[in-house]
This record gives structure tokens, sequence and C-alpha cells, in this order.
């Protein structure tokens, strides 16, 4: 029985699938990825009844089957229903579309094969590599060691290694798509250096990349024709029509106005961006040290009471270890008052006025006024329960509950952390991943500890931060923590021209060396900003400078009314790792933080992610009780009616709050 055509559908994303196919007792005949990625369906009825699960795993199957190393097949033309001869003839006299591209397309790469990598490839991807290869080079081969480019997204050598044997690779050049995409865009062989794959491979790469160094392409001096896009300027007909303009004819537009475009003057970052120059001088005495709000203090780094304040701190980290989050409060708040008090205690007459100090501490400080130390910190310092609970919490992703939990199951030792997480740290550092997650927001600090479970970011990264734990703990210099900046910032204003940042956290307060390192960067436009910190942790990871990633959010609205203070800004929590061109680059992985800002909030962010936690607490507390408005890192809200408060400087928000201006390295009220 003859079959009678019904239907030749155009399907823009797979994902329409589901909607076209429904209700349609059909079945797929054949299926390809045109010039435009586009799903061609040739569609006819019969008397098989399939079910619609039935009818999209056969669509779905024939798809995935042409998008392997076998050429793409097209559906047979659709004869015209009209019953004129003369569209009849005109249809048959146009030669077939696929020629037609041919005639009038030049390749960019006639000279190179290709192999593609299919692993970390979407589907789309490896259609769209598939038909650039298939236009624009020599071809794309089934075997790695017949090609002269490799072509993958992986970037770590041992996961690569499971799809090219490591000696084959060495002999090829190892680029990412992007080379491929970019180098049919410019209609010649880009150099490799600047898209290879896996850093290891960067000299093999350079050696046998087939640009203009290498191998004679289109783009000599002699022939100007050829460096010129390999594009007619007329339209080329489109398999099937389509309102849309094919992929290869918007390549050729696109290229032909980079070409035609003047240099691109950056526009100048807004002056209230920018930090004050020269920075403000804090009026110190106007500062109280017997104000009850750290914000309202002048907070040093280093004070004239520093042995009693590591004295005291010991009790407070062993109060909140052991979950009794109210005393630790108290004895952070009387860390706090002693940190900025400007004259060495010599007798308790001296502190029995101070805010915050109560009978049992005042009795510690008589003690430690007495002996020089303080019998209960000493006792506590020396407990192999305290050994124990701080060594595991300094694991990131671990927090007092899950510490405890650890040490009630009778684990002692990192060794024993590794045995129970089944880390291996070697294989932990050979591996690479970004890990994106929803972010559940923190408790408040006197809530914390009263709960059983994890309060840390999942066994995942715990395992990440514990197999990586040696490199971690290492502190990082000033000098380094710059230098990341810089290079941070340099592959920012690649993506993104005019963005702004700072440095923040224990560096900003004037710290000699950090345990890890955040940055808070805007831009002055503020739709430029959103997706900003994912574009560039996946350009990072590529470029193999973040190893490990873990998305935390995006932007949420800001909401006045939350209980608790973990910021709705859109950030990042990342390992990086020095690139080779650096002097600092020793191999050993750091922490870096990163946070997007919107502009109207970047200030807040800068404040809120500066610290310390004590000077953050008593602002938020400040604004509450002084003038009912809601201070955190994403913005000032005023809470009966929900107004939000955008100042333009960092001097202008305590301003706002009715605050004297304190900086950065006066803002040091804890440890």
């Amino acid at each position: 029985m003859a079959e009678s055509w019904t239907s030749l559908l155009v399907v823009r994303k797979p994902a329409h699938l589901k909607r076209m196919l429904s209700g349609r007792p059909a079945k797929a005949l054949a299926v390809n990825t045109g010039p435009r990625r586009q799903l061609h369906l040739a569609l006819h009825h019969d008397d098989l009844r399939l079910t619609q699960q039935q009818q999209q795993q056969r669509v779905l199957l024939q798809h995935y089957r042409s998008l392997g190393h076998m050429p793409f097949k097209r559906p047979a033309p659709v004869p015209h229903q009209g019953t004129e001869s003369g569209g009849e003839s005109e249809s048959s006299s146009r030669p077939p579309p696929a020629k037609q591209q041919k005639t009038s397309m030049q390749k960019a790469l006639p000279d190179t094969t290709v192999y593609i990598v299919q692993a970390k490839l979407d589907v789309g991807g490896i259609s769209e590599l598939f038909e650039l290869a298939e236009h624009h080079t020599k071809g794309a081969c089934r075997n790695a060691m017949d090609a002269d480019v490799i072509i993958t997204a992986i970037a770590m050598r041992r996961r690569l290694e499971r799809h090219v044997p490591w000696d084959i690779a060495e002999t090829k050049a190892v680029v990412t798509p992007a080379w491929l995409r970019d180098s049919v865009d410019h209609g010649r062989a880009l150099p490799c250096g600047d898209y290879v794959a896996i850093q290891d491979l960067l000299e093999t790469t350079v050696e046998h990349c087939p640009d203009c160094n290498c191998k004679p392409c289109a783009c000599s001096d002699g022939d100007s024709e050829a460096a010129t896009p390999r594009f007619e300027a007329k339209q080329l007909p489109s398999p099937l029509s389509s309102p849309s303009t094919p992929v290869k004819q918007r390549a050729m537009s696109t290229s032909t106005k980079k070409e035609e475009k003047k240099p691109v003057v950056p526009q100048p970052v807004p002056e209230h961006l920018l930090p004050p120059d020269p920075p403000i001088p804090t009026n110190l005495a106007k500062l109280d040290y017997m104000s009850r709000y750290a914000c309202q203090r002048a907070s040093p780094l280093v004070c004239p009471n520093q042995a009693l304040v590591r004295e005291l701190d010991i009790i407070r980290r062993s109060r909140d270890l052991e979950g009794e989050a109210r005393s630790a409060l108290s004895y952070e708040r009387a860390v706090s008052i002693i940190k900025a008090y400007p004259h060495e205690i010599r007798s308790l007459k001296q502190v029995e006025k101070l805010p915050f100090i109560g009978v049992k501490i005042t009795g510690l400080i008589e003690e430690f006024l007495d002996t020089g130390k303080i019998t209960e910190a000493q006792t506590i310092n020396a407990s192999e329960r305290f050994q124990t609970l701080s060594l595991f919490s300094s694991i990131y992703g671990i927090g007092p509950s899950t510490a405890i939990r650890l040490y009630n199951l009778g684990l002692r030792s990192l060794n024993d952390l590794e045995v129970y997480y089944g880390v291996e740290p070697e294989d932990v550092a050979l591996q690479s991943q970004i890990v994106e997650v929803e972010e559940k927001p923190r408790k408040p600090a006197w809530q914390r500890g009263q709960h059983k479970g994890d309060e840390g970011l999942g066994d995942s990264w715990t395992r990440v931060a514990l197999g990586l734990r040696e490199d971690l703990a290492k502190k990082i210099p000033r000098a380094e923590v710059e230098e990341m900046g810089r290079v941070v910032m340099r592959e920012l204003e690649e993506l993104e021209p005019g963005c702004v940042s700072t440095i923040v956290g224990g560096y900003r307060r004037g710290k000699m060396e950090s345990n890890d390192v955040d940055i808070v960067f805007t831009h002055p436009d503020p739709s430029k900003v959103k997706g900003l910190c994912k574009r560039l942790v996946r350009k990072l990871h590529e470029r193999g400078m973040v190893t490990h990633v873990m998305h935390l959010s995006g932007f949420h609205a800001h909401n006045a009314l939350r209980t608790h203070h973990w910021d709705s800004l859109e950030k990042a929590l990342t390992v990086f790792i020095m690139p080779p061109s650096s002097p600092f680059h020793t191999g050993v992985r750091r922490r870096l933080d990163l946070i997007f800002a919107v502009p109207d909030v970047y200030w807040t962010a800068v404040i809120g992610w500066t610290g310390s936690i004590m000077f953050q607490r008593d602002i938020r507390q400040w604004a509450k009780d002084k003038h009912g408005m809601k201070f955190d890192s994403s913005g000032i809200t005023r809470r009966y009616d929900s107004k939000e408060f955008f100042p333009k400087t960092e001097k202008e928000a305590f301003d706002l709050l009715g605050l004297e201006w304190v900086e950065p390295k006066w803002r040091n009220a804890d440890l």
C-alpha cells in the first residue's frame, strides 16, 4: 500500500517534539539537523497506533543516531499539491539547497581534519560542531589519531584520557569548541594557544596548531579576498521556509559587522562606584569605646589587650563548638568591647563600667591580671574534645553540629574523616567540577546549633574541602590576594568591559594574611550584572584557574521582613589556582568567593562582606533599633513600608544610618 505524505514539519527545538506529536498517530521517517540546528521530521500516517511516549522515543532515537559520524540524511522533498505547472517547474529547476550552500561558501579550514569529543556537550552543541566540521573543514574523523585538531569541552587530563589516549593528545592541537566556531567566523584557522582545552597540553597544542604560523591558510597577505567571510552577500534559500535567518548567514553578517565596527571606546566608570581618593579619614574623637554598638567603636586589628582577648576567645570558640550559641555570643560581645578599649587594662576598675562585662567575665579578667592566663581557657585548649571539634570545623562545610556528630561516632583525626567520607586527596585534586545548588538561608546566630543536621554545604563540597585541606589551610599573603584580584579582573574585562570590584574581607580590614579571598563586583549598567557571575566562573573554569565551584545562588528580591541575614546577591564559592603566567603561581589552591551586586546596592554589599562579623551584627541592630530599618549586604529598607534606600557611596550608607564614618581598618571587632 502506497504511503501518502501528510506533513513535513520543522521543529526548532527538541523540546517542541512533545507539543507537535501530541494527539498525532505518526511515525518519523527521517530526522536531520539542518543549518539552523532544527529537526526536520518527515511524518506520515499509517495504521500503526503508537502511544505518544513511543512516538517521542522513536523520533529522538532516530535523531541521536544521526548525530554520530554518519552523514546526515535529508527527508524526501515534499511534492506540491497545487495544479499550476509553473510553480512545479520552478521548484524542480532549482538545485537542492545543500548544493547551493556548498557552491556559495568557501571552507575556512579546508586542510584541517577534526575529531570531536562529545563528552560534556549537549545535543545542540554536538550537532552544531558536526555541521561546522562538515561544511568548513576537511571533515570530522572517527579516530583521534587521524585528526589534526581534537575539539573537546573537557578541561581535566584524567577525564580526557577516557576518550583519547594521552600519547595521541600530545601530538595534536587540543582546543575548546570555541576555536572551531571562532575560526569559522573569521574565515581562517585562529591561533590555538588562546583556546587550549587542557593547560598541560598548551605547548603541544601551540606546536601542532594549524594556524597561519604553521600552515598556509585563507588569510595570506597576498589574497585579500580570502580573508573576508566565505559567504556570498545574497541570501541562501533554506531547505524549508522559515522566517528566521540561517545560522550561516547570521555568521556572515556578524563577521562582517565585526570587521566594520570601529573600536569601542570604554565608557568611564561613574565616580561614585570608585573608592574615594584620597581615602576618607576616621574622626576617632567622635567614636565612643563605651558604646553598646560595635559600629560606633574604633576596633583596631591588634589592640593593647590582645593577650586577654585571645584567652577569652578560646572560651567563646568552645561554647560555639558545643552549640551554646547564647553563651558564645556573650563572650563575643565581651571580646568586641575589649578590642575597642584604647588602654591596657591593669585593674578591674577600668572594666567595671564597660558594657557586656558581667560578673563571670570580670572574674576571668581578674584571674588574667593576677596570673597572665585564664585556667578555664587553658584547660579547654588542652582537651582532646576541643582540639578535635576545632579540627573538624576547620574543614569548609562542616559546622558545629556535624563536628559533634562525627566526634560522637568515634572519629578523632582528619584521616578518620577521609575514611568516613571516602575521600582520596589525590583524586579530589585531579577532579574538576561545577556544582550548582539552590542556597539554603543561614539561621540567625542565636538559633545555630539548636537543631541536628548539617549546617554546611553538603557532603559533596565537604569532600572537596577535605581532599584539598592542605592547600586551603595555608594563609594567603596580601600581595597574592592583590594578584588574584588583578587576574580575575582581567578575565572579567574580556567578558564585560567596564566592571569595577573591591577586595573585601580581612584583607580590606588590614590583615597581613587571609584564609580566603572575597571580591565584590558590579557594572554601571544593572542589566549587565545579572548572570555575569556564572559566565565568569565558567570562563575561569575553562581556563583552568578555577578547579571546583559551588554556585550558592543567583539574585533574589530584597525582602525587608526576612529574618536571616544570608544576602540575596549572586555569588559563587570557588577553589582558585594561579595561572602559570603569574609570578605567584605555585600550584597551591586558594579559596575565592565571587560576589556580584547591581550598582544600586554595590556599597552595601561591600560593607556587608568587609566585616567583621560583630561589626556587621551591630550595624543591623543599630539600623533596627534607631531607625526602624533593615540593613544587609543586599540593601537598606525601611521596615514599616519596605521603602528601599540606595546609598551612592560607602560613606553615604553610614550617613543614612546616622553613624560616624569608620574606615575598614577600624572594623576589627573580632579576634
